[in-house]
């Protein structure tokens, strides 16, 4: 039944998205990009803590963290770069982590997924439409990645 109501709002996310109407903000949609392999990663607050979930309008294949509401598997990063910066949020699977991650600097832009096992990235995939939206929440409650010194690792554009 959960699953349903999350492909439910995909599909009524992206719908609003494709119209030409401006639809009233979502208070609760953090991120929302749709990927070059037709999948799309979207973010929402649940109960206060940032849930990703990974999937297709049809079906949602992963939702982490997997136990609800648990904050600990989601970490949230701010970086400051010489012109320009990033923002992501990390979400941890066993020695597998997913980012969704925007970030400018000199000469690069990124916003997109990157999947990374311990410290090696595995996948980039870049947002086709979308990406961070504008919100007042910004990791509070959260483990600062720049706390335990894993923003040296996830906080850049491989």
């Amino acid at each position: 039944m959960q699953k349903n109501l999350i492909a439910l709002s995909l599909l009524a996310t992206a719908t609003l998205m494709n119209q030409a109407v401006a639809a009233p903000p979502d208070p609760e949609l953090l991120f929302n990009c749709d990927l070059s392999n037709d999948k799309m990663v979207v973010v929402r607050l649940n109960n206060d803590v940032p849930t990703y979930y990974y999937g297709s309008i049809d079906k949602v294949e992963m939702t982490l963290p997997k136990f609800e509401g648990d904050k600990t598997q989601v970490r949230s990063g701010q970086m400051a770069f010489a012109g320009g910066g990033a923002s992501y949020y990390r979400f941890i699977n066993g020695v597998y982590s997913y980012v969704v991650y925007s970030g400018i600097g000199r000469g690069w832009e990124f916003t997109g997924l990157k999947v990374y096992k311990n410290a090696k990235l595995l996948m980039k995939k870049e947002c086709t439409n979308g990406g961070f939206l504008t919100q007042t929440y910004r990791g509070e409650n959260l483990v600062q990645e720049s706390d335990t010194g894993d923003d040296g690792t996830y906080g850049y554009a491989d």
